[in-house]
């Protein structure tokens, strides 16, 4: 028996007829330090300090507090590993080669700055393109908003004096507001009621959750890649939808960015890093093999429901730190 199996061995290269596993590597090396910097961002915001001296000083005294970053990492990574992967599915429904998603860890408030997939081969039409586009934005909304449901049920109020006076020895929070959906979803009787019941004049309330920061979050990474530019997710929805006239809609983008960056200098970085990347094309996004079959009448109607979705998740301001 002995023999037998030796010569198997030889014969299949040495591994007994199975074949190396190849993992990839770069991705899980890539996915692994994304899950250390958002926990370490996760704590961060759970424990905000406007000192980072002093939060690195109370963390190294009590290291358990890197576990208060878990429910912040672990929702946001769901949300973008959801949206990756509904592009690498439907990429690869339509037979289209992508690579897996490379998630991009920061040295930010957020521990990431997202995620990409490469894609390896050209998109056959315009359905494809509209397809592939658009399941990112929509599987990463789905977690999303499970995440913003269980955000609000364990939600927590934080009181905050009205005169906001900043002092040395007081404490800060970070938030996320100024979405439409919020200004809608605050008509809903009773949603955000006991955080004004828990706060009584003089103070204003905040309420507080690291589920619903990440909830925030994928809404305006999402937001982000709904921008009708270039090779953003709503760059090829837009191209799907208005063919050689999306270059007019990323222009415009452009400029909204431009404004936005008055009231948060960041969307103005991201404009320069657009224009940037956009290279000699300008606004102009590459074609499909087949860019003359219209997109079907069903994804019209989808493409004009995305409008609505990034109108009301788009955030002037998303990020805000209040001191008190």
């Amino acid at each position: 028996m002995r023999d037998f199996d030796d010569r198997n061995a030889a014969a299949t290269g040495g591994h007994g007829g199975r074949k190396p596993l190849n993992l990839p590597w770069p991705n899980l090396a890539l996915f692994a330090l994304t899950l250390c910097t958002t926990l370490f961002a996760g704590a961060y915001l759970a424990n905000f300090d406007p000192d980072l001296r002093r939060f690195w000083i109370m963390l190294k005294h009590h290291p358990g507090l890197i576990l208060d970053g878990l429910p912040f990492a672990v929702s946001l990574l769901a949300i973008l590993v959801a949206h990756e992967f509904g592009h690498y599915l439907v990429s690869r429904h339509h037979r289209v080669r992508a690579s897996l998603p490379y998630f991009l860890p920061g040295p930010n408030l957020l521990g990431t700055f997202g995620a990409v997939i490469l894609m390896k081969s050209k998109i056959p039409n315009r359905n494809a393109l509209f397809d592939i586009g658009a399941a990112g934005p929509l599987a990463g909304l789905m977690v999303t908003f499970f995440a913003l449901g269980l955000g609000l049920y364990y939600a927590e109020p934080v009181c905050l004096y009205s005169s906001l006076s900043i002092e040395p020895d007081q404490t800060a929070v970070v938030f996320f507001p100024n979405l439409l959906l919020f200004l809608l979803l605050d008509y809903w009787p009773g949603l955000f009621d006991f955080g004004a019941a828990a706060c009584p004049r003089p103070h204003l309330a905040v309420i507080h959750s690291p589920l619903l920061d990440a909830a925030c979050v994928g809404f305006l990474v999402t937001a982000m890649n709904l921008l009708p530019v270039g090779q953003l997710d709503g760059g090829h929805i837009t191209y799907a939808a208005m063919g050689e006239r999306a270059k007019y809609a990323g222009a415009f983008s452009a400029l909204l960015l431009v404004g936005l960056g008055f009231l948060w200098p960041p969307w103005l970085f991201l404009a320069a890093l657009l224009i940037l990347f956009m290279g000699r094309n300008r606004f102009e996004h590459p074609p499909p093999l087949d860019p003359h079959t219209p997109l079907s009448r069903d994804r019209k109607l989808l493409a004009l429901l995305l409008i609505v979705i990034f109108v009301l998740i788009l955030s002037p301001a998303p990020i805000n730190i209040i001191e008190y």
